[in-house]
C-alpha cells in the first residue's frame, strides 16, 4: 500500500513538472515574440523620426520672413471663393484671379517677393 502511494505521488509530481515545463516553454515563446515586437517598434520609431525630420525640412521651405509677412498682410487676395461655392465632382473647375504684382518704387520693374 505504501509503495502504491509513493508511485501515485510520483505520477502526480511528474504531471506537475510537465505542466511547469509547458508553462515555461509558453513564457519563453511569448518573451521571444515580445522581443521581436520591440525590435519592430524601434525600427518604426526610427523611421518615423527620419520622416519627421524630412517633413520639418520641407516645411522650412514655406516659412516666411518678417518682410514678406508684412507685404502679404498689406496686399491680401482680392478674389476668394465663397464658402458656399464648394465643388462637387461634376462641377467645372473654378478659377480665382490673383492681384497683379505691384510695381517697384521706380515704376519700371516688377517687385519680386
Amino acid at each position: 500500500e505504501i509503495v502504491s502511494g509513493i508511485s501515485e505521488a510520483s505520477r502526480e509530481q511528474t504531471a506537475g513538472i510537465e505542466q511547469v515545463n509547458q508553462a515555461v516553454g509558453q513564457m519563453d515563446e511569448i518573451t521571444q515574440q515580445n522581443a521581436a515586437l520591440v525590435e519592430e517598434a524601434a525600427a518604426a520609431s526610427e523611421s518615423l523620426q527620419e520622416q519627421a525630420a524630412k517633413l520639418a525640412g520641407l516645411v522650412d521651405n514655406f516659412k516666411l520672413t518678417a518682410g514678406s509677412r508684412a507685404r502679404q498682410a498689406a496686399a491680401p487676395l482680392k478674389a476668394q471663393l465663397p464658402e458656399s461655392a464648394s465643388r462637387t465632382a461634376h462641377d467645372a473647375p473654378r478659377t480665382v484671379s490673383l492681384p497683379a504684382p505691384k510695381r517697384a518704387a521706380g515704376g519700371e520693374e516688377w517687385e519680386t517677393f
